[in-house]
């Protein structure tokens, strides 16, 4: 992507003096400035009557023009069909600029068009509606906005961009937070240029076709092939529970530069293999470069080794020393420019930090080597190609005989060998001098929380008792950090707007910065939201204010996993006292329910014995991944709980 890239490209070409311009067999789908009186007229979209708005075409082509450029012209027509969907008037067109090479925004035209008494009215979109924003170094955004919208309109708008950089060949999104009803993209590549198309999502396309074609390339036409996808009435993608990014599931099209090959003038190869991107990591000074510098830090890793003979201890009392140093200052990256500077403010991001980590621990003499990692916000790595572009976190490994352990330092409360849930993201590719491995990311321990329940139910209705919470694993690890980031009473003036009717009298926190033991949370209190009294009868809620009231997974079918990120435990244990002069006249039934291949149970028993009133729930998820072919069971098993937990106990007044 460097403009000295772009340079090296264009003495491989012998330009003709002969203009081809691009042509393709099909005509477009699309006109700019031609709009149907029906989509004007159209007041839902059958196919989602909730929709907002819908892509009535959405349409682009990509070629190489007579400058050496890549060329991408583009037009999007929308239909609002309500206020909610207004946003989508809002436009943003990212590209790049850096020294020598940049990508131009060109004939940027937009309208938008209302029906008033049977006339079509349009406007067109003001230049003061266009404006540019810097994100990064090199990534700014040209943003505009579409003119007069209502409920109604149909806006579109069209605009080129001209880019210098061949390695970033246009990719295509086919599916949208909105139905989309065409989405067609075009693509005409030289012989001379070999990409690596990558199609990915849940939707088939309605025309995938390639055919051979004389292609235009600079001045001259020349061998290639013409691409041409379609997508035809594709789903709105929408937010599901427990995802990691939705950009991992929607239906599009990649690009990357494989090869240049010129037949007598050259060949230069873009595809990296591990071996070689490993060794460049490695004597890169932003990476390999850190892992070599301890000097600032041998005192403590000389005390360290004194202090602790056996390897997983050095490597845990490493892994706490740079944890407590370093401040994550929540930027993601694997290239540090210093560590030593990093230290030494006490703050630093996920590379400054791990980067460190890893030299200490290989100083003390330990096998530690970096793993690359995309986060779950990043989206998934896909393991068919050797590149690094995807990934934007790195974390330690450290090799302890037959075990090993992966640490990121990143996060102060937080086990040794738990990595945050960020980072649980399928694989990681492990960096060293043999071209490396997959690492599986697989989370070591579950989410865990056991509830223990002593009440005492009065005559009006009314409870007092104590509520133990033991947490574990990942339930620990999020309970502790938020309660450390507010405090003990922050947390409890939450607990009391949190539940209005509750009266507290003690809370006890049990081993809060103990991140190696099980933590508890301990309350003494009465609560009068648990049960209602209706003459002689009171209606209790057996599981108090824990009850599962909402299954998370509303639509029928889902096309993409279900990931919680780890297995999950949640038990639920009670014993409730039965006043005096009352009975219980109703209780619920138990149940059991299990998943195939036992990857999820649920469980739930009454009993009565004497005057108390014993409950249990128990919810065990086994796995953190569950595909689309086991949806409808899960589903069904957490309907199944919604409907067990809203059950009550009767109890009657003798």
């Amino acid at each position: 992507m460097k403009h000295r890239f772009f340079i090296q490209c264009l003495w491989y070409v012998a330009l003709s003096v002969v203009s081809i311009h691009l042509t393709f067999a099909q005509a477009d789908p699309i006109k700019f400035g031609k709009i149907e009186l029906a989509d004007l007229q159209m007041k839902s979209y059958d196919k989602d009557t909730s929709a907002d708005a819908v892509v009535l075409c959405d349409y682009g082509k990509a070629f190489f023009n007579n400058n050496l450029q890549i060329q991408f012209e583009r037009i999007v027509r929308i239909k609002i069909l309500k206020k909610s969907g207004y946003s989508w008037a809002d436009g943003i067109i990212p590209f790049l600029k850096s020294t020598g090479a940049e990508v131009k925004i060109m004939d940027l035209k937009g309208v938008t068009y209302n029906l008033q008494n049977g006339e079509i009215i349009k406007e067109k979109m003001s230049k003061e509606a266009v404006f540019s924003e810097k994100k990064s170094k090199n990534l700014y955004f040209q943003k505009f906005t579409l003119p007069n919208v209502k409920e109604g309109s149909v806006i579109e708008y069209t605009y080129t961009t001209v880019s210098d950089f061949w390695y970033e060949f246009h990719n295509w999104t086919f599916q949208k937070e909105i139905p989309v009803i065409w989405s067609e993209y075009r693509a005409s590549i030289p012989e001379y240029l070999s990409y690596k198309l990558q199609m990915s999502g849940y939707e088939a396309p309605h025309i995938s076709k390639t055919e051979p074609a004389n292609v235009s390339f600079g001045t001259t036409n020349v061998s290639g092939k013409n691409y041409r996808w379609v997508f035809k009435d594709v789903p709105a993608l929408k937010e599901e529970p427990y995802i990691t990014t939705i950009d991992d599931y929607v239906s599009k099209i990649e690009f990357e530069l494989a090869n240049i090959s010129v037949p007598g003038v050259s060949y230069k190869s873009f595809s990296n293999n591990w071996t070689s991107i490993c060794e460049n990591m490695l004597t890169d000074e932003s990476f390999g470069g850190q892992i070599k510098k301890t000097g600032f830090v041998k005192e403590f890793i000389a005390k360290i080794k004194s202090e602790n003979k056996e390897p997983l201890a050095q490597a845990i009392a490493s892994y706490d020393f740079v944890r407590k140093s370093i401040k994550w200052n929540e930027v993601e990256d694997v290239y540090s420019d210093a560590t030593k500077k990093a230290y030494e403010t006490h703050s630093g991001t996920t590379a400054d930090i791990n980067l460190l980590l890893i030299a200490m621990l290989k100083e003390i003499g330990l096998d530690a080597k970096p793993v690359l990692l995309s986060t779950r916000e990043n989206g998934k790595i896909l393991p068919f190609y050797a590149t690094i572009s995807k990934f934007n976190y790195v974390i330690a490994h450290v090799q302890l005989g037959e075990n090993s352990i992966l640490l990121d330092a990143t996060d102060e409360h937080i086990s040794p060998g738990m990595l945050p849930t960020r980072c649980l993201n399928g694989i990681g590719r492990l960096i060293d001098s043999k071209g490396g491995d997959w690492i599986a990311l697989d989370p070591k321990e579950r989410a865990s929380q056991l509830i223990n329940v002593q009440m005492a139910i009065n005559e009006d209705g009314e409870l007092s008792g104590k509520i133990e919470k033991s947490l574990a694993g990942y339930d620990a690890w999020t309970h502790r950090k938020e309660i450390i980031a507010i405090g003990k009473d922050k947390h409890t003036e939450n607990l009391k707007k949190e539940h209005p009717t509750w009266q507290i009298s003690k809370i006890d926190l049990i081993n809060l910065d103990k991140y190696a033991e099980a933590f508890s949370e301990k309350y003494e209190l009465t609560m009068g939201d648990a049960s209602q009294k209706a003459g002689n009868i009171i209606y209790l809620k057996p599981l108090l204010s824990e009850a599962l009231t909402d299954n998370p997974f509303k639509h029928q079918e889902r096309k993409f996993p279900v990931d919680f990120a780890t297995a999950m435990d949640r038990t639920y244990v009670a014993t409730i006292t039965v006043p005096e002069g009352f009975k219980v006249e109703e209780m619920p039934k138990n149940a059991i329910m299990a998943l195939p291949e036992n990857a999820g149970r649920f469980s739930f028993m009454a009993a009565v014995n004497g005057n108390t009133i014993q409950i249990s729930s128990k919810i065990s998820i086994r796995k953190p991944i569950f595909y689309a072919e086991e949806y409808a069971a899960l589903r069904e098993l957490y309907a199944q709980i919604v409907s067990k937990h809203a059950e009550q106990i009767v109890l009657k007044k003798i």
